[in-house]
């Protein structure tokens, strides 16, 4: 595979997608970009015999199908007819697998070592910094006041959501990943809401 003319193709097709307000222009592309690397790091950590090059194009592509309904069934046919040519049927088979079932989270099937991995790559792409790129950029769009942010960021309602997306994970390095980007996540608003409100910044001990 040429790894950099499949990130082209991803690129000229998502990078100027904008499929809701509540998202950048570019979002798509960056996010599947990003997700591909994370499958590759949990690939990597558990040591798993799956080949890369189905991993990281199924983990690209697996959003291009948004602002349709179903988005992940849109997608993976779309998918069909961008790679035809560039990988053989049972590879383009398994990449389009995964761009269907990358949100079928936690409904009693068994997927495919590939499938699992980019679920929980996609979801862990969400926490940590781009969470709190997200809900910024959610409030900015919604003419919402800083306290109705901050207000949200801590609120039982947000904490309730963290821990349904924590029990979504499939493998426990990921639940790992997981808890070190919420750790970060609560650094970084604990951080922010003492120099927004206050001025004050405390450095980490």
């Amino acid at each position: 595979m040429n790894r950099e003319q499949i990130e082209q193709i991803a690129r000229s097709v998502m990078l100027d997608c904008k499929t809701h307000k509540e998202r950048e222009p570019g979002w798509i592309f960056y996010h599947g970009l990003r997700t591909a690397r994370i499958a590759e790091d949990i690939c990597s950590l558990l040591d798993l015999n799956i080949d890369g090059d189905v991993l990281f194009t199924g983990a690209l592509f697996h959003d291009i199908g948004k602002g349709s309904k179903p988005h992940n069934i849109v997608g993976a046919e779309l998918t069909g007819k961008l790679l035809g040519t560039h990988f053989d049927e049972e590879e383009l088979d398994r990449i389009c697998e995964i761009v269907r079932l990358h949100n079928q989270r936690n409904n009693g099937h068994e997927y495919s070592l590939e499938v699992r991995v980019v679920q929980d790559a996609d979801l862990l792409d969400h926490v940590g910094p781009i969470n709190s790129w997200l809900a910024f950029y959610w409030s900015g769009t919604h003419n919402e006041t800083i306290e109705d942010h901050v207000s949200f960021i801590t609120s039982e309602e947000t904490e309730q959501e963290r821990e349904r997306l924590r029990s979504q994970l499939n493998f426990d390095v990921s639940v790992r990943m997981y808890d070190e980007r919420i750790l970060w996540e609560d650094r970084f608003f604990e951080t922010f809401r003492n120099v927004y409100f206050e001025g004050v910044w405390h450095s980490a001990e």
